[in-house]
Order: C-alpha cells, then sequence, then structure tokens
C-alpha cells in the first residue's frame, strides 16, 4: 500500500517556497507515495509545473450558509485588519485572517498517512487543527519571528506537529532559541534545487532587446514584497546614478510592493536604469544575462534564488540577513553587504570595477555543486518513513 500524503499550501505564486515544492514532487517515490496537494488559492503560475504525479485536491464545496459564514468572516477579518492598523496592533496577517476566517474553512475530508504543512501561517493553521492524519509536519520556510509572528499563538499549532522542518541551519538556531521546546521535532532540509533543469531553462529565449547594451546588467528577482526589501534595491541603484555609473537593474517578479517600488523609480527619475519585467515563471535566462545578482531582502527563511544565481556562475551581492551565511563566505563565493542602499551600492560597484575579485568569486562558486536534488529528497522521505 503506498503512503498518502496531503500537502497544504496556500498557492503556487512565484516564490521560494512554492518553487521549492514543485521541484520536490516530482522526485518523491511514486511507488511508495500517493501524492496529494491542496492548494488554497488556485490559478497561480506556477501551477503549469506541477508534475502529473500529483493529485490535486479540488476545492471543497460550500452550501449556501456556509458560504454566507465564509464571506462573513472575510468582512469581519478586513474591518479587524484595518482596526488594527489604526491602533498601531502588530499582528501577522495570517494570524489575524485565522482568527476570524478558520472556523469557516472547509478542508478535504479524507485521511492521510502524513499531512504537511509547506508553509507557516494558515496552511500550517490548518494541517494542525482541521486536517485528520496519521503524523504531522509542518515545513518553516522563513525566520517566522523577524515576519512578525507571534511566538506563544504559534507554539499553540506547532504543538500538535510530529516535526518541524527549517529551511536552513541558521533558520533551525533562530527557532531552537525561541522554541527550545521542540528541539526533538527539528529537521533542517534545505530548498530543492536540480541544476541541470536550471541550467537548461537558462538557455530557453527570452527578448534580446534587454540584454543590447553596454552597460553592466544587474538582476533581481523575487516577490515584489515588503519583506524582499526592493526598495533598499531602488535606493542602492539611485546612488549608482548619482555616482556617474551606466547600468541597467531588471527586477524579475510582482507583487504588492509594485506601485510604491514604480513611484519610488519615478521620484529618483530612474526609469532607464530599474526595469521592472513582472512575473515570469522562467526567470533564468535574465540571471544567466546578468554581470551581478543582488540578493536585497531584509529577511529569509534560506535565499533560494541565492543558490539559484550560485548555480548559474553568478556573483552575488546578498545583504546581511542571518541565515545568508548559510551559503556565502564573503569575499570568497559572493559579498554580503549591510542593509544600507549606501553597502549595497559599494559592493556592487566592487564587482563591477575589480575584475580580480568578481573572478576569483566566480571560479570558486563554479567549484561547488548543489546536490540537495539528491540529499534533500532522501531526508524528506525519511521524515515521511519513520514511525
Amino acid at each position: 500500500m503506498k503512503k498518502k500524503l496531503l500537502f497544504v499550501i496556500d498557492s503556487l505564486i512565484c516564490g521560494g517556497a512554492e518553487k521549492s515544492l514543485v521541484s520536490l514532487l516530482p522526485l518523491l517515490n511514486q511507488e511508495k507515495y500517493e501524492i496529494h496537494l491542496w492548494m488554497l488559492h488556485r490559478g497561480m503560475v506556477f501551477e503549469s509545473l506541477l508534475s502529473k504525479n500529483v493529485l490535486v485536491e479540488a476545492e471543497p464545496s460550500y452550501n449556501i450558509w456556509e458560504y454566507f459564514f465564509f464571506r462573513l468572516s472575510h468582512i469581519v477579518y478586513s474591518l479587524l485588519f484595518r482596526i488594527n492598523q489604526l491602533l498601531g496592533i502588530k499582528e501577522h496577517t495570517a494570524e489575524t485572517l485565522w482568527k476570524c476566517v478558520g472556523k469557516a474553512y472547509k478542508v478535504p475530508k479524507e485521511t492521510f498517512d502524513v499531512a504537511i504543512a509547506y508553509q507557516q501561517g494558515v496552511p500550517t493553521y490548518i494541517v494542525s487543527t482541521k486536517i485528520n492524519a496519521r503524523k504531522k509536519i509542518a515545513w518553516i520556510n522563513a525566520d517566522i519571528f523577524a515576519a512578525g509572528y507571534d511566538i506563544s499563538y504559534n507554539a499553540a499549532f506547532y504543538d500538535q506537529y510530529d516535526a518541524l522542518v527549517p529551511v536552513s541551519q541558521n533558520l533551525e538556531s533562530v527557532l531552537r532559541e525561541k522554541y527550545p521546546q521542540y528541539s526533538e521535532k527539528y529537521h533542517c532540509v534545505y530548498d530543492i534545487l536540480n541544476p541541470d533543469l536550471i541550467r537548461r531553462q537558462s538557455q530557453m529565449p527570452v527578448d534580446n532587446l534587454i540584454f543590447n547594451h553596454q552597460h553592466p546588467l544587474i538582476v533581481t528577482t523575487g516577490r515584489l514584497a515588503i519583506a524582499k526589501n526592493h526598495r533598499l534595491a531602488v535606493e542602492a541603484a539611485k546612488i549608482l546614478q548619482d555616482r556617474g555609473v551606466e547600468f541597467v537593474w531588471l527586477f524579475v517578479g510582482d507583487g504588492e510592493e509594485r506601485p510604491n517600488i514604480e513611484s519610488l523609480i519615478k521620484i529618483f527619475n530612474l526609469q532607464k536604469y530599474v526595469i521592472l519585467l513582472g512575473e515570469r515563471t522562467n526567470p533564468y535566462p535574465y540571471m544567466a544575462q546578468c554581470d551581478v545578482y543582488v540578493q536585497p531582502s531584509s529577511f529569509e527563511g534560506y535565499g533560494l534564488t541565492i543558490a539559484e544565481a550560485k548555480i548559474l556562475g553568478k556573483p552575488v551581492v546578498s545583504t546581511n540577513f542571518d541565515v545568508v551565511h548559510d551559503q556565502i563566505k564573503h569575499e570568497h563565493n559572493g559579498l554580503i553587504a549591510e542593509m544600507t542602499p549606501e553597502s549595497v551600492a559599494d559592493n556592487i560597484l566592487r564587482l563591477i570595477n575589480d575584475t580580480d575579485l568578481k573572478n576569483r568569486i566566480i571560479a570558486n562558486v563554479n567549484k561547488e555543486k548543489n546536490t540537495t536534488y539528491m540529499t534533500e529528497v532522501e531526508k524528506v522521505e525519511k521524515l515521511f518513513d519513520a514511525n
């Protein structure tokens, strides 16, 4: 008998956790596992990348009263969200949403051998309280404390899990400090990447007009979200412009911060320097063409796009968030900037102007091998199979 697995995720938008999941699912042993996936929100870009071995759970049907309750719960959430903002109450939106809407969610009624919440927040709350499963595992893809999650509130949900999976050693250290009571539950599993697939995708054709220029090309990929700190990148671009540097900086991704980023680009008169490409299912051709890859995040769980840039042999400038040290040793295989526009601009200029430094970093990056598609899948299957 195959083990019946259920993965729960908010959606398959273009993000790190989502990319990691669609990379993991086709690598799982189809002879051992029947793989189910339930997404709270459908129709996002990475759904097209799902492998054929994945059974996508249908959206639960609501009768008229259940639907009324569901919509009313969302109205209450919207009101409470605005009240919290007015009063300056700092509560993560996922916590507010769950308090208002949690009871109204309908979920798959089957019983599973293993249920996996592949994100913190609502997927974790749903698997903890509503899914029938013999074993429950929670992935933690981000520094939940830096993201604003409440320690005691979320502990009540993590209590219900058999295993907790941070996606980097540094993130595990953060969790152990805040949640020492779960010391036996932690199992670090790095986000999974397939280097051969990434290299093949990087060779796909794109609009060559972007690359027909004589100036250094800088690329940043990721959702336009507050945590990704694109504002800092735009401010760094302004410093480069003020210093007379000619460059093109591509932002690959989309999100709720786009209007704010567009406004800042206009204020700084950076329209010919910073280009918002929007969401791309395949960002790798842009990454493959860049001279410098920049990760300006305020915090990350791992920093998947850094690993992708390194697979493509690119020199990386990253801000100094905690888990970056899992991947980058300063001046060896990348540069780590302080979390200021000035420091980011300075380190970009180092790579543009110092050819020896850039070539040394690229040579060291090319010596590295990403084997997560083998090592981490083995860890995951051991977790699923353990009694």
